[in-house]
């Protein structure tokens, strides 16, 4: 299983006049993870997209459990399960300070030839990269 944790402070333009955290923004957050969790494993986005591969979102599931405030510290957990075929799942856990969860959620993206534009396996030098991390 791959799984990144980033913390993160709630920005005043993302809350809404009651300094609540606007729906809009959950997804965001999601990306955020997404990013960071390529990071942290040595394969940027950008790298896969230098590869010809892009990864557009087919699928968002948002469950929001609690409300996050303005200037709050936020966790964000990013788990990837299983490891991905022509399709990869996210899935995403947001905590506050106090550890309960204020979001859960997740999101399917679908590996693509940046040039024919048609969904495609997992290259084989990608998966050779993930492997390591669903044995």
């Amino acid at each position: 299983m791959l799984e990144n944790t980033m913390t993160f402070r709630v920005r005043y333009a993302e809350t809404d006049q009651m300094g609540i955290v606007h729906h809009a923004n959950y997804p965001v957050y999601y990306e955020m993870g997404r990013t960071e969790m390529f990071r942290e494993i040595g394969l940027p986005y950008d790298e896969m997209e230098r590869r010809g591969i892009m990864l557009p979102l087919v699928n968002l599931h948002c469950d929001y459990k609690k409300p996050a405030y303005y200037d709050q510290e936020l966790t964000l957990t990013t788990m990837v399960q299983e490891m991905p075929s022509t399709r990869i799942r996210f899935d995403y856990r947001l905590t506050n300070q106090a550890g309960e969860t204020i979001n859960e959620g997740y999101t399917t993206l679908v590996f693509m030839d940046s040039q024919k534009r048609r969904p495609v396996r997992i290259p084989t030098d990608l998966a050779k990269e993930l492997e390591k991390f669903f044995k």
